[in-house]
């Protein structure tokens, strides 16, 4: 998705300003890409792959330090992450036609509030963040068996009426201020509108970021 593209410039070109700038005392920059993969249990009937499911995330934000090792911060960042669906006859989710693959996909715009604390060179932080689904879809891939023109038929439905708008949940940050970062999310909300029963997907992500904290 071009998006992706855009926003990866958008980020590298805040990371290196950052680097670029004069350490502020009481200023704290934050600047990360990365990714992770969705964990956790699911119901019989909404599996997920595990591998596969997974997502990107690339952000900047800023906050202030109240002390050498303490402060507070916020995040903007984009989000996309990728449920892939098993293919079992217990699915229901979003029914019960099985395909060659199938995902449901959020591509999020989100914020994060956190409480950073330092120990030497490396943090570990904790807040809460929030997530707006602008952009939501499901996706299937089949085997072509109506004409030549192909191997695969994909079909992509966009916007889908039974996933909620927002989403938010807990995220802990631990790694070093200047590299390698691990992230992990636990999701607090359902995924879906209030009178839709489908079974809910795993709430956890944990990943990596490379960035600047």
């Amino acid at each position: 998705m071009k998006v992706k593209h855009y926003l990866t410039i958008l980020s590298s070109l805040l990371f290196l300003t950052t680097f670029a700038q004069d350490t502020i005392s009481h200023k704290m920059q934050d600047a990360f890409i990365g990714g992770g993969f969705v964990l956790g249990s699911s119901a019989a009937d909404g599996k997920v792959n595990y591998g596969q499911s997974r997502e990107f995330m690339v952000g900047a934000g800023t906050g202030y330090k109240f002390c050498k090792w303490n402060g507070i911060g916020i995040d903007i960042y984009y989000k996309s992450t990728d449920f892939y669906l098993k293919q079992d006859s217990a699915k229901v989710l979003p029914n019960n036609v099985q395909h060659s693959s199938e995902k449901i996909s959020f591509d999020n715009i989100g914020g994060l509030v956190f409480d950073r604390f330092y120990f030497g060179k490396v943090y570990l932080d904790g807040g809460f963040y929030y997530d707006w689904a602008f952009y939501t879809k499901h996706i299937t891939w089949d085997k072509d068996t109506a004409t030549n023109a192909g191997t695969t038929v994909k079909t992509i439905d966009k916007q889908l009426k039974f996933l909620a708008p927002t989403n938010y949940g807990l995220t802990f940050r631990f790694g070093s201020q200047t590299g390698v970062s691990f992230y992990f999310n636990y999701r607090l909300s359902k995924l879906y509108k209030s009178d839709v029963t489908y079974p809910q997907l795993p709430a956890y992500v944990l990943g990596l970021t490379v960035g600047l904290h």
